[in-house]
């Protein structure tokens, strides 16, 4: 469950079916997750009372409340679902590699963790998301190192995403996911992550190395670290499966990148009076597109740049294939 489902879940427990805030930042999103994130980092508490702004529990305006969340010195607190609240999961961010950054890269690092917050605040709240190494100027947990942040906790697992990993990771729950702060536009970081898993080890640390995988391949698996985190807090928290999780996050851009691949293993050669050519059936694109975020114009533009021929099925006939394999 979201954070905002354990909270509705514990206000109805406690008898109340409407909560008020005087906070007008409520209104820049759902107003339920917005109390919720306040409630569970300490800064809210619940009385009776009315604030300004009431809603009931579907994030409904509502003409009249009893309860209101605010900063209150009394009152219920989340100390009352402690248990609950700790088994949401870390994200932590590894910026140890920085140095490796460029001006440019580390611009688009700082927004990618910008985006990775709001991602966190969509399905627990800021403190369970941590930086380290790095000052992207927002409201999350920071440390020097990753391994100040780990030495301060008792997790029984922690994985690290990394696409060299050798194992794969199928939504497995964990304490603590670590995400490489890598931002590669220059090409030459490759492999990066591995020094990440090598440092934490080589500093006493357990750390499972896992890659996400899209049918067997990284290629389509989005690399932006809060498409990654989002991915993450799909699987374990709404309890998604791994490519749904993908398939969700991924931009058309990703997506052809791996429609490419595709294009090139399932198309084949035939030959027509002498002459060669490379096609692909029009039902491809119906295949892919269950697990690729592409359209058809996508499908045919890719194919053209390839020098690939879209036919219909019946056009290929399996006597006109020559019979020297996948292109």
């Amino acid at each position: 469950m979201r954070l905002r489902d354990v909270f509705v879940d514990f206000l109805k427990k406690k008898g109340i079916n409407c909560i008020s805030t005087s906070s007008f930042k409520v209104l820049d999103e759902d107003p339920i997750q917005f109390m919720a994130r306040k409630f569970a980092s300490g800064e809210f508490r619940i009385t009776e009372g009315r604030g300004r702004y009431c809603f009931d529990l579907d994030g409904n305006f509502a003409d009249s409340c009893s309860y209101i969340a605010g900063r209150f010195a009394d009152g219920i607190s989340c100390n009352e679902i402690s248990d609950i609240l700790n088994k949401f999961p870390f994200i932590v961010i590894d910026c140890s590699l920085k140095d490796m950054h460029s001006s440019k890269e580390l611009s688009s690092l700082k927004k990618q963790i910008q985006k990775t917050l709001s991602v966190v605040r969509r399905y627990m709240w800021d403190d369970r998301l941590v930086v380290a190494g790095f000052d992207a100027g927002i409201s999350c947990r920071r440390y020097a190192r990753t391994e100040d942040f780990l030495s301060e906790e008792n997790f029984k697992r922690i994985i690290l995403l990394d696409p060299g990993g050798e194992d794969f990771f199928q939504g497995e729950r964990a304490d603590c996911y670590i995400i490489g702060g890598i931002v590669d536009r220059s090409g030459n970081k490759r492999g990066t992550t591995e020094l990440i898993y090598r440092k934490l080890v080589r500093n006493g640390f357990q750390v499972e190395r896992m890659k996400i995988l899209l049918r067997g391949d990284v290629v389509g698996v989005p690399d932006r670290i809060n498409h990654i985190a989002e991915i993450i807090l799909k699987c374990v928290i709404d309890g998604v499966d791994v490519e749904k999780a993908v398939y969700e996050v991924q931009n058309r851009k990703i997506a052809r990148w791996r429609l490419r691949k595709e294009i090139a293993r399932n198309s084949k050669r035939i030959e027509i009076s002498g002459r060669k050519f490379r096609v692909i059936e029009r039902s491809f694109f119906n295949n892919v597109r269950k697990w690729l975020r592409i359209t058809e114009d996508d499908f045919y533009r890719c194919a053209v740049d390839m020098g690939v021929m879209v036919l219909d099925d019946t056009l290929i006939s399996p006597k006109a294939l020559k019979i020297d394999g996948s292109l």
